[in-house]
C-alpha cells in the first residue's frame, strides 16, 4: 500500500529522494510528479504536500506510482478488462 512505502520512506529519512506520481486531471497525462521533499503529513487516507507555501492534501487513492532515484518502489494496480 502507498501509505506504508511514504511512511517507510520518512522514518528513513529518505523521503526527499523519492517522487510521488498522482493522478491530477488537467495536467500533462494526467499526471503530476510531487517531490517527496515537499511531502509534509502522512496519513492512511491522505498525505499533504506544500508548494509556495501553499498546502495541498492529495488522498492516497490518486497516488498511481512512487519512486526513488528512478527505480519504483511502488505502483497502483491496473483493473484488466
Amino acid at each position: 500500500m502507498a501509505y506504508e512505502t511514504l511512511n517507510r520512506l520518512k522514518w528513513s529519512g529518505e523521503l526527499g529522494k523519492c517522487s510521488v506520481i498522482i493522478r491530477s486531471r488537467g495536467s500533462q497525462s494526467d499526471e503530476k510528479v510531487i517531490d517527496g521533499a515537499e511531502i509534509g503529513e502522512i496519513k492512511k487516507t491522505y498525505f499533504t504536500y506544500s508548494h509556495y507555501e501553499r498546502e495541498t492534501v492529495i488522498p492516497n487513492h490518486r497516488i498511481l506510482r512512487i519512486t526513488k532515484e528512478g527505480k519504483t518502489l511502488w505502483m497502483k494496480k491496473t483493473k484488466k478488462g
